[in-house]
């Protein structure tokens, strides 16, 4: 015998199911975008290029340092010299100068290398991304011996003039 279904509301549970229409469930979202995102593509160029702007970095606030200490000795060498009465003091106050500078450089290049790395991480993954569509591209074609789809690059990568190009020239070369 044929019971007739009681009749829902869009948006309710319809207890024949025990959950909500097919049209009307919302499809789960899944992890947000960047965390899809795999930005280490060419491991070997990218960590050259953030190794390289971290040495840079850090050579820079050691110039930076050196100079400090070069000018702390400098004056300390100067009070020393004047044989003041409260040059103790000073020579005290001199060093404890130079420690706070110094443990503050210290965290000032932690997180200019961090900042740096993050950085050239996001920018090199913009250029290294087209490079690995390239091979990819090419690779097929040399497989397939024919391209069956145009090249196209992320809308944020580097090189956006190269697929147009690129695709003009097949496209010349497949008609001849």
């Amino acid at each position: 015998m044929n019971t007739p279904k009681a009749p829902t509301k869009p948006g309710t549970l319809n207890p024949a199911v025990g959950r909500r229409p097919p049209h009307l469930q919302t499809p789960d979202p899944g992890p947000p975008v960047w965390y899809k995102r795999k930005y280490l593509v060419h491991p070997k160029f990218q960590m050259t290029l953030i190794l390289l702007n971290s040495l840079v970095a850090v050579a820079l606030v050691s110039m930076t340092v050196l100079l400090m200490v070069k000018s702390h000795l400098y004056l300390e060498n100067v009070v020393k010299q004047t044989r003041l009465p409260g040059q103790n003091i000073f020579i005290e106050m001199l060093d404890q100068q130079l420690r706070t500078l110094l443990i503050t450089m210290a965290i000032a290049t932690f997180f200019g290398v961090v900042v740096t790395g993050i950085a050239t991480l996001l920018i090199s993954h913009k250029v290294a991304g087209p490079m690995i569509k390239l091979r990819r591209y090419f690779g097929e074609i040399e497989k397939n011996g024919d391209f069956y789809e145009d090249l196209n690059f992320r809308k944020s990568d580097f090189f956006l003039d190269l697929p147009p190009t690129i695709n003009r020239a097949l496209h010349t070369l497949k008609k001849k």
